[in-house]
């Protein structure tokens, strides 16, 4: 790896561990270094099974349940957990190993994706070395900083049935929840798409009003879950490190917005009607453009 990369990931690891430590504040084992420390953990190990079955693209199928991971090993750490920290893990929980057990359905004994195995080619004799950092700790580190505001809520939230702040968190458990649906319905819907074997763009359903709805039902989930995070007033945490863990949801939405859709919209371009659809259904969010 050339040195420009190398300090790429320093400081990105950095970044990062400022995020676990309360801005270098806080070492212990109490706080959101845990769910950290556990999830490099839990993508190591993966990327030692990607390089016993030679298949680095598996690290797709534990993407989801990195975030049951995080979330359960914070709140093993969390003394006096509250009823929304029970509510976000166990959210996050369903969400998470739905999703992986979807990938792995779909994905095992099958070959290597694609983009891993041009990647394969492309790295050539150090692909191990540089598969380690380009694809399991890099998806680590974002796993990670996805799901920070959601542990810190599970960590040191204050909520209680009484004030102002239940109802902005009642808000943003809902916005979880219609993304949830969003995500559920979008990806079975598709399956019987599928399933029908026409080999035609799915233009129905909730297909019909956006054409990922599954990625704007993940933006949606990770959006909400921050805005629980109002129940953090009366915690002993800074609300501006909070205000900073916005980061979480703006990193998903770039990562799905800038990476995964034009990957998918590049594939799904092959299908008759491309263009019929694209100048009816907003690409991402219902109330967006279209075109």
């Amino acid at each position: 790896m050339d040195k420009k990369r190398i300090i790429i990931y320093f400081v990105l690891f950095a970044a990062t561990l400022a995020i676990a430590t309360l801005g270098f504040q806080n070492f212990k084992l109490d706080g959101l270094l845990t769910p950290f420390i556990a999830t490099l953990t839990y993508f190591t190990i993966f990327f030692v099974v990607a390089q016993i079955v030679k298949d680095n693209s598996i690290v797709d199928m534990g993407w989801g349940f990195g975030f049951v991971v995080g979330s359960v090993s914070i709140l093993l750490v969390t003394p006096n957990p509250t009823t929304l920290s029970y509510v976000i893990v166990g959210f996050i929980t369903v969400w998470g190993i739905r999703l992986s057990a979807r990938l792995i359905k779909r994905n095992w004994r099958k070959p290597e994706d694609f983009r891993y195995a041009q990647w394969r080619k492309e790295w050539g004799n150090n692909v191990v070395i540089i598969a380690f950092f380009r694809v399991f700790m890099i998806q680590g580190i974002i796993n990670f900083i996805v799901g920070s505001a959601s542990y810190t809520v599970i960590r040191y939230n204050a909520f209680n049935f009484n004030g102002w702040t239940q109802y902005v968190v009642y808000l943003g458990l809902l916005v979880a929840t219609i993304g949830l649906f969003f995500e559920v319905v979008g990806d079975e819907q598709l399956k019987q798409h599928i399933q029908k074997s026409t080999k035609t763009l799915m233009r129905s359903g909730l297909w019909s009003i956006t054409r990922h709805p599954n990625y704007f039902g993940e933006i949606l989930i990770w959006s909400g879950l921050y805005i629980t995070g109002v129940a953090l007033v009366d915690a002993s945490i800074s609300l501006v490190y909070y205000g900073v863990l916005i980061i979480s949801p703006i990193l998903m939405s770039v990562v799905l917005l800038k990476v995964s859709t034009p990957i998918l919209e590049k594939h799904m371009a092959k299908y008759d009607g491309w263009n019929d659809y694209i100048n009816a259904t907003p690409m991402l969010f219902p109330w967006g453009k279209k075109g």
